[in-house]
């Protein structure tokens, strides 16, 4: 019996520590909220019907709107939502949103610079600041650092946006905790044409 009431103390005071992690519980729920809206719009337009898709874009962008209205909120009365205010997974949804704020591009740029303190601080996703830094970039009309960024040719084969000193990326990729250039542009290909099968 004893035995028993340590083993279910131990994984009571885990549960306890796990929830006690999380500054704000409430936000947490709002991120994971808004993250499940802006998943949904996307798949429905991957996965509708060719005739619906110019209907389902526009409610995309009307999600990565209202979403960026919350996202701003947000970030003016809580700083950026790292690690231990809001746990890893919502941390991540936060990013998605910004990611998709490309129609305040000083929003994002105000975000990236506060996500990179962050990722020195090891609170908030490495992988996901590059992926932010390169779209940040492009929608200045500069040249992205990590190579995150693709477009697709008419073979369906992802071809990255330009890169600032190319043969230098992958040791940029390697050093923020992303996999090979060839082998990311290889998975966007075979992503992109399971998702656009040729008809």
């Amino acid at each position: 019996m004893k035995i028993l009431l340590g083993i279910l103390l131990f994984f009571w005071t885990d549960i306890i520590s796990g929830q006690e992690s999380i500054q704000l519980p409430l936000l947490k729920k709002q991120l994971d909220s808004m993250a499940l809206i802006d998943k949904k719009t996307g798949q429905d337009v991957r996965y509708g019907k060719i005739e619906d898709r110019d209907s389902l874009r526009a409610i995309v962008r009307e999600t990565y709107i209202r979403n960026t209205a919350f996202a701003k909120q947000i970030f003016q009365e809580y700083g950026y939502p790292n690690y231990d205010k809001v746990g890893k997974e919502s941390e991540k949804n936060f990013w998605l949103c910004v990611q998709h704020s490309d129609h305040d591009i000083s929003f994002q740029q105000d975000v990236l610079k506060e996500m990179k303190k962050e990722v020195k601080r090891k609170k908030a996703t490495a992988s996901n600041f590059a992926s932010l830094t390169d779209r940040v970039n492009i929608n200045l009309g500069k040249p992205q650092v990590y190579g995150t960024q693709v477009t697709y040719d008419e073979s369906r084969t992802a071809v990255p946006e330009p890169i600032i000193r190319p043969k230098q990326v992958n040791k940029r990729r390697k050093s923020i905790g992303l996999e090979p250039l060839e082998d990311y542009l290889a998975f966007a290909t075979e992503a992109h044409r399971k998702m656009n099968p040729v008809e």
